[in-house]
């Protein structure tokens, strides 16, 4: 089942000399349960491509489908509310609240909507992420490792439709960065969870079931590895 299907993807930024083509026709389909990876130098466009799944950004042209939702024709209400249901959003810095519990902060997209989560689903997060004993703790006591497992714990307590993940290991050290790849490879595997993970890492990018290469804003190469 195709969960994310984008045709013809164009985002262009400026006008006359100063129009810069970010994406330049991006057909890019992911099926539901695969981990996939989406590699490029700095400036290829595989982060704006990010943004405009994430529905932070629109395309100029083109559309994309998100289980089976039209993201490029939400308007700025309803694109938050998608986002925060259907899209987890995991970066390389943590955005987490630094005056709310850890516990909180993997849960405030619920509590945004007033929704209580699945108590059985919230322990498998925290168990599988391994900080069943963080949860009363702020993101000042923590590690820079453990704060990206509860911005993980986060994205995935809405079981989204698909976790993008951008850079998310390139404020980590090399242990904690194979760590935190291999929670993700974890949620992809226990939880069926679709992975779209951006990184300029070739190890990483060869830890995915399908690595797509981006340069000038066009795909290159997209191999399936398994």
């Amino acid at each position: 089942m195709e969960l994310l299907k984008c045709s013809g993807i164009e985002k262009i930024f400026g006008k006359g000399d100063g129009k810069v083509v970010a994406l330049n026709g991006i057909d890019l389909f992911v099926e539901k349960g695969e981990f996939v990876t989406i590699t490029g130098a700095s400036g290829s466009g595989k982060s704006t491509l990010l943004h405009i799944l994430g529905t932070v950004d629109k395309p100029t042209n083109g559309t994309v489908m998100i289980d089976g939702v039209e993201i490029g024709k939400l308007n700025a209400t309803d694109a938050a509310i998608f986002r925060r249901r259907k899209v987890g959003l995991v970066y390389q810095f943590y955005n987490l609240i630094p005056t709310l519990t850890v516990e909180k902060n993997i849960l405030m997209p619920m509590l945004l909507d007033k929704r209580k989560p699945d108590p059985e689903y919230f322990e498998t997060i925290i168990d599988t992420l391994g900080i069943r004993d963080k949860m009363e703790a702020l993101p000042s006591q923590l590690s820079g490792g453990q704060q990206q497992r509860v911005a993980i714990a986060r994205s995935l307590i809405y079981r989204p439709a698909i976790l993008l993940a951008d850079e998310p290991t390139g404020n980590l050290d090399q242990k904690n960065s194979k760590e935190i790849i291999d929670l993700l490879k974890l949620s992809n595997r226990n939880l069926q969870q679709t992975i779209l993970l951006i990184t300029h890492d070739e190890r990483i990018a060869l830890e995915a079931d399908r690595i797509v290469t981006v340069e000038d804003g066009k795909i290159i190469s997209d191999q399936k590895r398994r």
